[in-house]
C-alpha cells in the first residue's frame, strides 16, 4: 500500500509503522505536493491519503473516495482561518480591508490560508478586487512576519500558527490584531467559523475490508502513542461532515466546482 501524505513525511514515519503493524501489511509513506496528488488518485497509485478538508472535498467529489476519519490536533478536531493586521493600524473588521495589501499561502488550494479567510470575506461583501493587492506567500511563517514589518497590510493564515510561532521566540501574538475575531471553542485566535482538520481518505481503490481496518487503527490512536506525539497529533475522530467546506468551494468556484 502508498500512503500519500501532504506534510512533512518524516512527522507521520511513526503513525505509518503503526498502522502497518496494526493491519498486518506494509504501507509505504510518499509525499505528494497538491499539484499531483489528482492524477495520484485517478490513476490508482495510492490507497489512502491524509488531506486538507479542501482536497478531501475535491477527491471524494471527483474520485470516489471515502472519508475514514478526521485528525484531532492540539486539542480539536477543527480549525480556522485567521486574518491579522499589526497593531495600530486600525483595521479591526472586514470592511477595514477594502484597498489594502494581502498576502496569503497557495490562493485557490489551501483551506486554512485562503479558503476560509476568502469565503468569510465574500460573506462580508468583500471580494479580491477590493483589494489593493493579493499576494502569495512561499512560507505560511512568512506572512505574520511580512506583516509584523510592515511589508503587507493584512495576511491570511492558519489557526494555531500565531501560537506556535509565539512559543518558537518568533513573534508576539500581541503584535497582531485579529480582524473579526471569534470566541468558540477553539482554543487558538481566528476569525473564521470552525471547519474540519485534516482527513484520512480512503480512495475507490482500497478494499472496503482495508479500509475498515484502518480506520479502525486511526481512531483507537491516542495522545500518548508515539506514532501520535511524533505527528504532533492527538489522534483522529470520526469523520466529520464536510458540508460546511463544499458550501465555501461552491461560493468561491474553485475545484472540484470550478467553473
Amino acid at each position: 500500500m502508498r500512503h500519500a501524505d501532504l506534510i512533512e513525511a518524516q512527522k507521520w514515519e511513526a503513525l505509518t509503522a503503526h498502522m502497518s503493524k496494526s493491519v498486518g501489511k506494509s504501507i509505504e509513506l510518499v509525499a505528494l505536493p497538491p499539484s499531483k496528488l489528482d492524477d495520484a488518485v485517478e490513476k490508482g497509485e495510492v490507497d489512502f491519503v491524509l488531506v486538507n478538508p479542501a482536497t478531501a472535498v475535491i477527491i471524494t467529489e471527483k474520485f470516489g473516495a471515502k472519508t475514514l476519519a478526521t485528525m484531532s490536533a492540539k486539542g480539536s478536531p477543527k480549525f480556522a482561518g485567521v486574518i491579522i493586521s499589526k497593531k495600530g493600524s486600525g483595521l479591526h473588521k472586514a470592511a477595514d480591508l477594502k484597498g489594502k495589501s494581502v498576502l496569503a499561502f497557495q490562493a485557490g488550494v489551501s483551506a486554512g490560508a485562503w479558503v476560509f479567510q476568502t469565503y468569510h470575506m465574500m460573506q462580508k461583501g468583500i471580494n479580491g478586487s477590493d483589494f489593493s493587492s493579493f499576494t502569495d506567500s512561499k512560507k505560511q511563517d512568512d506572512i505574520p512576519l511580512a506583516v509584523k514589518a510592515g511589508v503587507v497590510d493584512v495576511g491570511f493564515i492558519r489557526s494555531g500558527l500565531l501560537e506556535s510561532m509565539q512559543k518558537e521566540g518568533k513573534l508576539a501574538i500581541d503584535d497582531f490584531i485579529i480582524v473579526d475575531e471569534k470566541k468558540d471553542e477553539l482554543p487558538f485566535v481566528h476569525s473564521t467559523v470552525l471547519y474540519p482538520e485534516w482527513f484520512m481518505v480512503a480512495t475507490k481503490k482500497m478494499p472496503d475490508d482495508m479500509a475498515d481496518k484502518i480506520k479502525k487503527t486511526v481512531l483507537s490512536l491516542k495522545a500518548s502513542d508515539e506514532a501520535a506525539k511524533s505527528a504532533e497529533i492527538d489522534g483522529f475522530v470520526e469523520a466529520i461532515s464536510l458540508d460546511g467546506m463544499k458550501a465555501a468551494l461552491k461560493a468561491l468556484k474553485v475545484a472540484p466546482y470550478a467553473g
